[in-house]
């Protein structure tokens, strides 16, 4: 069976995906295909350089010692330019292009080990656009072009941002590759979760503290609002493949009251995503037909109504 994984976004998060990937390299499951969606782009291009248990351990590598300043680099002038409606964006992506650069292995699509697939959005028409021939690195970037966050990059001739906006969980793109079975590897689900640091100059620990329902800003808002589109979508990708091809979804540790734009949750997010994929795969089965839920599980057609008060 043509085997594709696939790799949504998720921002800092994608180190879970390190994880899930490495399980299933262990375990055995390899790609024939890698499609990803923003992060999930970067691990899949990674992935697709070396997709075996040592490449794994490279990716895990990579993401314990990624930094802010190395994805997210703070420059004053430029965020009040985008605040005062200057400039489209708050931050500068020639971090990320560098970061890219300096640790990618080869540089086309045709040099991978793996077929890869990354997905991005044409903010003039917003359709989805695919890449998987050329140059890798201008459709990696663009993939991860946070709208309002990063400036849209422009590959040939399209003014292109994150991939996320309109196929967050491209199974669909997947099958239509030829994928019989599919492996899902989220950034982020339902499983318990607990993170402790350090407090700055003490021996404690913090624990994080639940994140504020509703959003507390108007960015807050617009990212809960867009967060919540794209999980839509993804449900009704899941739901339309299962009956297409053989269709796993990874279960997940639970992110939430986790910043996505610090790099400090990464390592044990890497080490309780394997532990939970390790636990999964030896009873895993693929989704059944109907509706599903974010994690893949099956739900009731008619779920029960929210109380209006």
């Amino acid at each position: 069976m043509r085997t594709a994984w696939v790799l949504p976004g998720g921002s800092t998060f994608g180190s879970v995906q390190a994880g899930l990937a490495s399980a299933l390299a262990e375990a055995g499951v390899e790609p024939d295909l890698l499609v990803g969606t923003s992060a999930g782009s970067l691990n899949a291009a990674w992935i697709a350089g070396d997709p075996s248990v040592r490449g794994m351990t490279k990716l895990r590598e990579l993401w314990r010692s990624m930094r802010r300043s190395d994805v997210f680099p703070i420059q004053p002038t430029r965020i009040l330019a985008g605040k005062l409606g200057i400039t489209n964006h708050l931050m500068s992506s020639g971090g990320l292009a560098r970061w890219l650069f300096n640790t990618l292995p080869y540089r086309t699509f045709e040099q991978a080990e793996v077929d890869l697939t990354v997905t991005a959005t044409d903010v003039d028409t917003g359709a989805a656009v695919y890449f998987d021939h050329g140059p890798v690195l201008p459709p990696l970037v663009a993939s991860c072009s946070i709208p309002g966050l990063f400036p849209p990059v422009e590959v040939s001739g399209r003014w292109l941002v994150d991939g996320g906006a309109v196929a967050f969980m491209p199974i669909s793109r997947a099958v239509a590759q030829g994928a019989e079975r599919v492996f899902v590897l989220p950034c982020g689900g339902a499983e318990p979760f607990t993170f402790e640091r350090p407090k700055r100059g003490v021996g404690a620990v913090a624990t994080l503290p639940a994140p504020k329902m509703p959003p507390r800003s108007v960015s807050g808002v617009n990212g809960a609002a867009l967060g919540a589109a794209m999980l839509a979508t993804a449900r009704l990708d899941m739901q339309l493949n299962s009956t297409r091809c053989e269709l796993y979804v990874l279960p997940a540790p639970s992110t939430l009251g986790l910043s996505p734009y610090s790099f400090s949750h990464s390592s044990a997010l890497i080490d309780a995503s394997w532990a939970v994929a390790k636990a999964w795969y030896p009873r895993a089965r693929p989704l059944s037909a109907g509706p599903v839920d974010a994690a893949g599980n099956s739900e009731s057609v008619n779920p029960a109504p929210i109380p209006l008060g």
